[in-house]
C-alpha cells in the first residue's frame, strides 16, 4: 500500500486514536479500581493489543521479515503476561525468585 495515499493515512489516524483511547481507559481503571486478577488480566490483554498495533501499524513491521516481527510481537505478549503472574500470584513468584 502507497504509504502517501489518504486510506492509509486514515487507517493510521485510526489505529493511533485507537491507542489513546486504550491507554486512557486502561490508565483509569487501573487508577480506580483494586487490582483483581480480571482487572490484572484486562489490562494485561490491552497491552498486548496495544504491542500489535504499534508493531504492525506505526512501526511498519507488517511487511518485515517475520522473524523480527515475531520477536517484536513475543515482547507485547510474555512480558504483560509475566507482569499479570506476578500480581495475581505474588507469594508464589516471591518463592520463586528468592535465593
Amino acid at each position: 500500500m502507497n504509504l502517501a495515499s489518504k486510506p492509509y493515512v486514515k487507517l493510521l489516524t485510526w489505529v493511533w486514536w485507537a491507542l489513546v483511547a486504550m491507554t486512557l481507559i486502561s490508565a483509569l481503571v487501573a487508577e480506580s479500581i483494586d487490582p483483581t486478577a480480571s482487572v490484572v488480566l484486562a489490562i494485561s490483554v490491552v497491552i498486548a493489543i496495544k504491542g500489535r498495533l504499534v508493531v504492525d501499524w506505526l512501526m511498519g513491521m507488517k511487511s518485515a521479515p517475520m522473524v523480527f516481527r515475531q520477536l517484536m510481537l513475543a515482547y507485547f505478549y510474555v512480558v504483560p503476561l509475566l507482569i499479570a503472574l506476578a500480581l495475581i500470584f505474588p507469594d508464589t513468584v516471591q518463592r520463586l525468585t528468592t535465593l
